[in-house]
């Protein structure tokens, strides 16, 4: 007998199901949540809870959504060692830079122990956000619905969030991590690894919209962001400041649009 080949980012293990009076041992697979650190330019800068997949593209998305780094040529190395949960990045000249950001740590609202290094009232203002972009509610609900299909490790293990880069054809960069803030990284960080660009993109993502989120879409350039979830005010203040169209609730053929109405016609 064949077995199903376990994703490296899982973990099986025996359960006891119960329900209608009955219990029975099965096998089940769950999500594996391990600590990374990120050391930037030798000096460590932060751990975190997150899925063990992708620690190069979460460092460089991390460091690129907190405007640490701008562009690919900021980066000299990104090393991660997976066995201990490790990764290196070297930048040019940003020594200075990590001072300043262990001065301002915040606890967010993130899954996975989200952390931030900045102010949302603070930071977010200048960022604003000129596109041309323009797409339909029949494009987004279709979008929406190959992100769900596609998010092959929520399928499985009911345990993670995903995040996704596309244009109005489809998706760009797909990944999953325990953690929102971790996904978008994740998708923000091989995005800027591989050279696609995210102006006048769609960002999808499957959990809450909080502020955090909309400030990496900012810095990301990222016009429209899209989710099955809701946004909370902050986020749609910021929304409406940045310039970005903010969905929710996207389910089934409906939607709700906090912010930016003008890039979204109504056709199906």
């Amino acid at each position: 007998m064949t077995r199903t080949r376990v994703p490296a980012e899982t973990r099986p293990l025996r359960i006891v199901k119960v329900g209608n009076g009955a219990r029975r041992t099965l096998r089940d697979i769950v999500i594996r949540e391990s600590p990374v650190t990120i050391f930037l330019n030798d000096v460590e800068l932060v751990t975190f809870m997150c899925s063990p997949k992708d620690l190069e593209q979460l460092a460089v998305g991390f460091l690129y959504s907190e405007g640490v780094i701008k562009e690919s040529a900021d980066l000299v190395d990104v090393l991660a060692d997976y066995d201990e949960g490790v990764v290196w990045v070297k930048t040019k000249g940003r020594k200075k830079r990590v001072g300043d950001l262990l001065s301002r740590r915040l606890i967010t609202t993130g899954c996975g122990r989200g952390l931030s290094f900045h102010d949302s009232s603070l930071e977010g203002k200048g960022l604003r956000i000129r596109s041309r972009l323009k797409t339909s509610a029949g494009e987004l609900i279709a979008l929406m619905g190959e992100f769900q299909k596609r998010s092959t490790l929520y399928k499985l293990t009911g345990g993670v969030h995903s995040a996704a880069l596309c244009d109005e054809t489809g998706i760009l960069v797909l990944k999953e991590d325990i953690g929102r803030h971790s996904a978008i990284d994740k998708v923000l960080g091989e995005s800027l690894l591989r050279g696609i660009r995210t102006d006048d993109r769609i960002l999808v993502t499957s959990g809450r919209i909080s502020s955090e989120m909309l400030i990496k879409a900012a810095r990301a350039h990222i016009p429209i962001v899209l989710s099955k979830s809701a946004p909370t005010d902050l986020g749609v203040g910021l929304a409406k400041e940045f310039g970005i169209t903010l969905v929710g609730f996207v389910r089934g053929t409906r939607m709700n649009v906090y912010s930016g109405t003008g890039r979204i016609s109504s056709r199906a």
